[in-house]
C-alpha cells in the first residue's frame, strides 16, 4: 500500500509577519533544498534526493513536509527504520496531516510492527475525516494482531468509502476474505475471493483461496466452479508477460488441490518473485565458534503447536558438544510447558515478531549462524523475506511446508527416500537432503493418556470405527465418495470426522445420503485440547488418510495411539507423508498407490478382525522400537546430515543432492566435482 506524497509550494502566506533575516535566509535555503529534492525524486535520483531533504530538515526542523519527504526517500532506498523515525517526526509536528498518518502507519506495517500502527492511526486529529486508506491500514494492523472481527469491519468501511477505486477494493476484499477465513466463515471467505477474481482475472491468490475455502466448507458444487476458474486463471497467468504476473500470493493451497509437483514448483517460483533478486550466496565459510556449528531455527510455532510437539525432543537431544541452537520466534508466547521445553533447548532466543526482515537478518549474521533452518515455508507467520537477504552461509527448508519453496536462496530441503526420492529432484529448487528414516521427528515423551470410552466419544459401542481427523479442506469429493463405498461395504460401521462446523456437517451428511448411506453413519468429533484428543484416538479401528494432502501430525498422533492407518500415496510431498511414517514402521502394506486398492484394503481389514488386531500389535510394537518415535536417534541423524552439508560447502562445492545413509566416503571430494568460484 504505497503512499504518494503530494508536494506543496513552500512560501510565505500573504500578510504574514516578516521573520528575522537569519531565519528567513534559513527558510529560503531549506525551501531550495526541498525543491532540489523533489526534482531529484522526479528523475529517480533517490540518493541525491535524500541528501537534499536531509539539508532541508537541518535548516527547517519544524516543517513536517520536509521530514515526510525525507522519510519517503529513505523508504525508497530501503532504509526502513530511518524512514519510520523521519515519518514519526513529521507526524508529531502535525497530527492533522493525513498523508503523514498514512505513511508512518504503512512503514510500521512493512516493518512488521502492527501494535505501533493503531496508536498512530487513532491519534489523527478528530476533525480530519478517516478515508478508505486509513481504514485499510487499520484493518491490516488488526489482522496482524489477530482481531479478525474488528478488521473485517475496517475492510467493510473501505468498500463503503471507495466504491469506484478498484485497487483499494481489491485489497479490502482480499483482506476481508482472510478475516472471514480466520473466523471460520469459509463459504463467505470463498465468495470474497470470487469477487476479487471477477475484478482481476490474473489474481491467482484469489482463485486459489476461492477453491481452498469452498473446500474447507465442503461446498463441492461451488468448488467445481472454483477449480475450473483456477485452472483458467493458471493458464492465463502462465501466458502473461512477467510484469503482469502476480507475485503476492501463497502456493500453499495448491498442495490440497493438486498432486502435480511440477505445478506446485511453478507456483512457488512465481510467489518467490516478490523478493526480487536475492544476494548471491558467494562463498562464506561456515562459522563454528568454539568448534561448534550454530544452527538457527526460524518459526512462528515455538508454542503449543504441532511443529513444536514434533520437534521438541530433537532440539533437546542435539549434541551440545558439536552444535548450538539459536531460535528466532516469530509467534506468540502462550506460556505453555511445551514452549518452555523448546526455550530451554536454545543457547540463544530472540522474539522477532515485530522485527523487520533487515533487523532479523542482521541479528542472524551477528550470531554467526552457520545453518539457518526455515520451519514455515508458505504457511502463516513465515519470514521468507529474511531468508531472501541470505543471512547464513547455508539455508535449509524443513518440516513446516511439504513442498518446494521455489527459492534460489534456500540450498537444501530435508526429506527422506519416500517424501523426496532423488528421482523427484526436478520438482524442487532446493537440493534434496535425505534423512535415513522418516523426515518427520517425533517426541517419545508425548503423552499417552487413559482411553476415553466410546460413550464419552459419542460413538456406537459395537460399530467398526473408520476415522479421518484431518481438517475438512483436505477432504475432496473423490475420496469422500470412496469412504462412502467403504461404509456401504461394511454394514454397522461409522465414519468419525473432525468437522465441528454444523453447516459443513450438513453438507457432508447430504453427500452421504446422495450416495445411499444413512447420514447418521457420519459421526462428528469436536475440537478438544491435546490430552482428551489423544485419549479418544485409540477408539479408532482404522484411520483413513486424505489425498492429495494427507495427514502429517494427525497421522503420527494416530500411530502413537496404536491405530493402523491406511494411506493413498501420490506424486507430491504432501501426499507421501503418511507413507513415509508407515515405511519407517515397516508397514508398507498400508500404503496404496491406487484408489481402488485403498478401498479394497479398508473393506478387507474391516471384515478381518484378526488381521486388523495383528496390525495394531505391530503399530504398538513399532511405537516402542522404531526410529519413528525416537527423537534422540533422529537428532543424531539430523546433525550428521547438517554436517555433510557444511563439509561440502566448506570445500567450495555447490549444494548437491545428499542421499540417505551415505557412508563417510561420500563426504570426501572427488576431482570430478567443481568448486564454487
Amino acid at each position: 500500500m504505497p503512499i504518494a506524497l503530494t508536494p506543496r509550494h513552500h512560501g510565505n502566506p500573504s500578510g504574514a509577519k516578516a521573520r528575522p533575516a537569519h531565519l528567513a535566509s534559513a527558510a529560503v535555503r531549506a525551501d531550495a533544498a526541498w525543491q532540489a529534492g523533489v526534482e531529484a525524486t522526479r528523475q529517480q535520483q533517490h540518493a541525491a534526493a535524500l541528501r537534499h531533504f536531509e539539508q532541508a530538515v537541518r535548516l527547517a526542523p519544524q516543517d513536517p513536509l520536509y521530514w515526510l519527504n525525507l522519510a519517503s526517500s529513505q523508504r525508497r532506498l530501503d532504509q526502513l527504520d530511518p524512514a519510520i523515525a523521519s515519518a514519526r517526526r513529521a507526524w508529531q509536528l502535525d497530527r492533522s496531516n493525513l498523508v503523514a498518518c498514512h505513511f508512518l502507519a504503512e512503514c510500521l506495517r512493512l516493518a512488521q510492527r502492527p501494535s505501533e500502527m493503531l496508536p498512530v492511526l487513532d491519534a489523527l486529529a478528530p476533525q480530519v475525516s478517516r478515508d478508505a486508506t486509513w481504514f485499510l491500514l487499520q484493518g491490516a494492523a488488526l489482522v496482524e494482531l489477530h482481531r479478525s472481527e474488528e478488521a473485517a469491519q475496517a475492510f467493510l468501511s473501505v468498500l463503503a468509502l471507495a466504491p469506484s477505486d478498484d485497487k483499494l477494493r481489491l485489497q479490502a476484499l482480499t483482506q476481508l476474505g482472510h478475516c472471514l477465513a480466520n473466523l471460520r466463515r469459509h463459504a463467505d471467505a470463498a465468495e470474497c475471493y470470487r469477487t476479487v477474481l471477477d475484478l482481476a482475472p490474473l489474481a491467482l491468490e484469489a482463485a486459489l483461496y476461492a477453491a481452498h475455502y469452498s473446500g474447507w466448507a465442503c461446498d463441492w458444487p461451488a468448488q467445481d466452479t472454483d477449480l475450473q476458474r483456477l485452472q483458467d486463471c493458471i493458464a492465463t497467468v502462465q501466458q502473461a508477460a512477467p510484469e503482469d504476473q502476480p507475485e503476492s500470493f501463497s502456493p500453499f493451497c495448491l498442495l490440497t488441490l493438486s498432486d502435480d509437483p511440477a505445478l506446485s514448483r511453478w507456483a512457488a517460483e512465481l510467489a518467490c518473485r516478490r523478493h526480487g533478486d536475492a544476494p548471491a550466496a558467494g562463498h562464506r565459510p561456515v562459522p563454528q565458534p568454539g568448534g561448534r556449528l550454530r544452527i538457527g531455527l526460524l518459526s512462528s510455532d515455538f508454542h503449543h503447536h504441532a511443529t513444536s510437539m514434533l520437534l521438541v525432543q530433537v532440539l533437546e537431544a542435539l549434541d551440545r558438544q558439536r552444535f548450538e541452537l539459536f531460535l528466532y520466534s516469530n509467534g506468540p508466547d502462550d506460556r505453555s510447558v511445551l514452549r518452555q521445553r523448546v526455550h530451554q533447548s536454545a543457547s540463544g532466543w530472540f522474539e522477532v515478531a515485530e522485527w523487520s526482515n533487515e533487523r532479523l537478518a542482521a541479528q542472524i549474521r551477528a550470531d554467526r549462524i552457520g545453518v539457518l533452518i526455515d520451519l514455515k515455508g508458505y504457511t502463516s507467520g513465515s519470514r521468507t523475506g529474511t531468508l531472501a537477504l541470505r543471512p547464513a552461509p547455508l539455508q535449509v527448508a524443513w518440516l513446516g511446508y511439504p513442498g518446494t519453496s521455489g527459492a534460489r536462496f534456500i540450498d537444501y530441503i530435508v526429506g527422506d527416500r519416500v517424501v523426496t526420492p532423488l528421482a523427484a529432484q526436478a520438482d524442487f529448487t532446493e537440493q534434496i537432503a535425505q534423512l535415513p528414516h522418516c523426515y518427520q521427528p517425533n517426541d517419545r515423551q508425548r503423552s499417552r493418556p487413559a482411553t476415553l470410552s466410546r460413550t464419552a466419544c459419542g460413538l456406537p459401542e459395537d460399530a467398526f470405527v473408520f476415522a479421518s481427523f484431518n481438517q475438512a479442506y483436505k477432504i475432496i469429493p473423490v475420496v469422500f465418495s470412496a469412504w462412502c463405498q467403504i461404509l456401504a461395504a461394511t454394514p454397522g460401521s461409522v465414519l468419525w470426522l473432525l468437522v465441528p462446523d454444523p453447516v459443513t456437517q450438513a453438507r457432508l451428511r447430504s453427500s452421504a445420503a446422495a450416495a445411499g448411506l444413512d447420514p447418521a453413519r457420519l459421526v462428528f468429533a469436536p475440537f478438544l485440547d491435546i490430552e482428551p484428543h489423544r485419549a479418544r484416538l485409540p477408539q479408532i479401528d482404522l484411520f483413513l488418510d486424505t489425498f492429495p494432502c494427507g495427514g502429517h501430525t494427525t497421522a503420527s498422533d494416530a500411530l502413537w495411539a496404536g491405530v493402523p492407518l491406511l494411506t493413498l500415496q501420490g506424486q507430491s510431498f504432501a501426499s507421501r507423508v503418511a507413507a513415509s511414517l508407515l515405511h519407517t514402521l515397516k508397514l508398507p502394506e498400508l500404503v496404496c498407490d491406487e484408489l481402488d486398492r485403498y478401498m479394497e484394503q479398508a473393506i478387507a481389514l474391516a471384515h478381518d478382525p484378526a488381521a486388523l488386531q495383528l496390525l495394531r500389535a505391530r503399530v504398538e510394537q513399532g511405537r516402542d522400537t522404531s526410529p519413528l518415535f525416537d527423537g534422540a536417534r533422529f537428532a543424531q541423524d539430523l546433525g550428521a546430515l547438517l554436517l555433510r552439508m557444511v563439509a561440502r560447502h566448506d570445500a567450495g562445492l555447490a549444494p548437491a543432492a545428499l542421499a540417505a545413509e551415505a557412508d563417510a566416503a561420500s563426504v570426501q571430494l572427488t576431482a570430478l566435482e567443481e568448486p564454487l568460484c
